[in-house]
């Protein structure tokens, strides 16, 4: 006798950030990270919210508010520049060239 197991996905995590949010924030397709594909990211790679405050340079507490759902009273985003650098430090995206300022 045998049995199966039926494989299913749990609610709420994902294999990875939306593609959106790999973008460059110049493209406009650029979607900002939710506290999903920040989640994601972290638990892909293993890292703890001390190891992700370390690399962006914040108190714990604030990557706290970067988890939160944005329904709740403390949710802050993440700024662009803390989510690219965890992109990049976990190879998710390269680093590039900046864009051609215009002068106005």
């Amino acid at each position: 006798m045998s049995e199966t197991q039926a494989q299913y996905r749990v609610s709420g995590l994902s294999e990875g950030p939306k593609p959106a949010s790999l973008l460059p924030f110049s493209d406009p397709d650029f979607k900002p990270p939710t506290h999903i594909d920040i989640r994601a990211v972290t638990q892909r790679f293993g890292l703890t919210g001390t190891d992700l405050a370390r690399l962006t340079g914040v108190l714990p507490r604030t990557v706290r508010k970067w988890l939160a759902p944005p329904d709740i009273a403390n949710h802050s985003p993440m700024p662009y520049a803390a989510w690219r650098l965890l992109l990049i430090e976990s190879s998710l995206a390269r680093p590039g060239p900046m864009p051609a300022v215009e002068n106005e």
